[in-house]
């Protein structure tokens, strides 16, 4: 039975206020982390948490969307519904030798991995369930719970096969514990604790939604090092949610951090307040190198504020990842990925370098999806405002201070969002006399890339109007050269209405 039969015939979905069109965002009801992240049979498949029932948290079950380019998003039907145990976040991996055992000698199964969350107990066990017609339906396995410790904060698993130590390998958060185990397993059934990280760098929230990743070394003669990224819930950069990262090595058993590589204490992934959850996509193919991993592009301080109807939360643009040398160590960097079909129209830009002033300088107006790259040379004693406003002034913007050394991110508070939590700071060191900046703006979504991506901030504002990008030097010598500005072609709701096509489907796998 389909919810909300009324609104499924709205006549403006995809035309609403604040809604973006190159960012994934579901046709209605709330969605929060991604899921099950898999390449097969030509689709890349994004599972998410969503409720089908509403726009606020609950029913968690797994939503489902399908693209051929990562960008061209088709929303279909409820994958995983809740039952009488929520749904969690999880991953899928492809049995292709039916290590399993629940194929059904057709094709090789999907085997989604996911958190249980009883209730009745508040208990959190991981299961499985496993799909035969390329991921729309699931059945249920009937040794379920796969792995039960009775604990009330046990979630979020990532399976991958591990091809030195030939197995498979869980990475599964104690939230609350501030420990990522890790698990093997040769059948996908049976699994045995093999180590643990943690805890580690911030604590102060819950740790959430673990990967293990093995990332290409930028200039590093395809060298690969092992990154383990953590989510934490509350009171990371400047008390919000967040997401760090450690670097190291793994040995099919354990994950260690070796200081010369990375910082013992962790890294930020992302400098915004809006970047949380990210996963990898498993089983890319050749013509799609990895790692790639998409984020939820909200925050649990003020998200569930935010004024959009009748959907709630987003994901981010899709991101290549790469490592890169640093004052001696490996750091994480994430590049955008952009559909090669046409996503990008250029549309202005300048010939020449430009002078920054005390006065603003308009840098881009008149466009409500779009992309700017340019590069900003400020003198030593420099220091410049990047702004991106609207009528009333500004949103979010980056001011760089050569003087000090700092790069700081600053969110202001918007009357749309009454909530103090929306508001937000965040100071980064730097170094050096210029920065390239690309920055992608869909709506109300915002996306920073500095220096081809080895920083990045994540932000959602609700702009009153068209939005503008403006510049403006507060001391020294600053110079805007190589503008580009390009057009961010729509690839959700392009067709117009999405609304006839149903939300839950009835039924599982057998």
């Amino acid at each position: 039975m389909t919810q909300n039969p009324t609104a499924d015939h709205a006549p403006s979905i995809g035309r609403e206020t604040f809604r973006p069109t190159a960012h994934f965002t579901p046709r209605r009801n709330w969605i929060n982390d991604p899921n099950g992240l898999v390449y097969f049979d030509g689709e890349y498949h994004l599972f998410y948490q969503y409720n089908p029932h509403g726009s606020e948290w609950g029913h968690m079950s797994w939503g489902h969307a399908v693209s051929s380019d990562l960008a061209h998003w088709e929303e279909l039907p409820v994958a995983i519904p809740e039952t009488d145990q929520m749904i969690f976040s999880g991953s899928i991996v492809v049995d292709w030798d039916n290590r399993s055992g629940l194929g059904d000698g057709n094709a090789p199964p999907l085997l989604a991995f996911f958190t249980a969350f009883d209730a009745a107990r508040s208990i959190q066990s991981q299961h499985l369930a496993y799909s035969h017609d390329r991921g729309r339906t699931f059945a249920h396995y009937a040794g379920n719970p796969i792995i039960d410790l009775d604990h009330a904060d046990f979630r979020d698993p990532k399976v991958f096969y591990h091809a030195d130590s030939a197995a498979w390998i869980m990475v599964v958060a104690l939230a609350k514990d501030h420990v990522v185990q890790f698990y093997r397993s040769d059948d996908l059934l049976d699994w045995q604790l093999a180590g643990t990280f943690g805890p580690a760098g911030s604590t102060a929230g819950q740790w959430e939604c673990p990967d293990l990743i093995l990332v290409p070394v930028e200039g590093g003669d395809g060298r690969s090092v092992w990154v383990l990224k953590v989510d934490v819930d509350d009171r990371f950069l400047d008390g919000g949610s967040g997401t760090q990262y450690f670097v190291g090595a793994f040995d099919g058993y354990a994950f260690t951090v070796d200081p010369s590589y990375g910082n013992p204490d962790g890294d930020p992934v992302d400098y915004g307040p809006d970047f949380y959850a990210a996963i990898t996509w498993a089983e890319l193919p050749d013509s799609q190198p990895g790692p790639i991993w998409i984020g939820w592009q909200s925050n649990h301080q003020s998200g569930r504020f935010y004024p959009t109807d009748p959907w709630q939360g987003a994901m981010s643009l899709p991101r290549r990842l790469f490592l890169y040398e640093d004052g001696g160590r490996l750091k994480l960097g994430q590049a955008p990925i952009l559909s090669k079909h046409g996503l990008s129209l250029p549309v202005g830009g300048l010939e020449s370098s430009v002078a920054l002033t005390a006065d603003p300088t308009m840098l881009v107006t008149g466009l409500g999806a779009f992309q700017c790259t340019f590069d900003l040379t400020c003198s030593t004693d420099g220091c410049v405002s990047i702004d991106l406003c609207d009528e009333d002034g500004p949103l979010a913007g980056i001011i760089i201070d050569r003087r000090r050394g700092v790069m700081t991110f600053d969110r202001k508070p918007s009357p749309k969002v009454n909530v103090p939590a929306f508001s937000r700071r965040t100071d980064v060191v730097v170094s050096g006399e210029t920065r390239l900046l690309r920055i992608l703006v869909d709506g109300p979504l915002v996306e920073i890339f500095v220096d081809q991506g080895k920083l990045v901030y994540t932000a959602t504002v609700f702009p009153a109007g068209i939005p503008t990008i403006v510049g403006r030097a507060i001391s020294g010598t600053c110079q805007i050269a190589s503008l580009v500005v390009e057009e961010l072609q729509p690839t959700m709701f392009q067709d117009g209405d999405f609304a006839d096509r149903p939300s839950v489907r009835q039924g599982r796998a057998d």
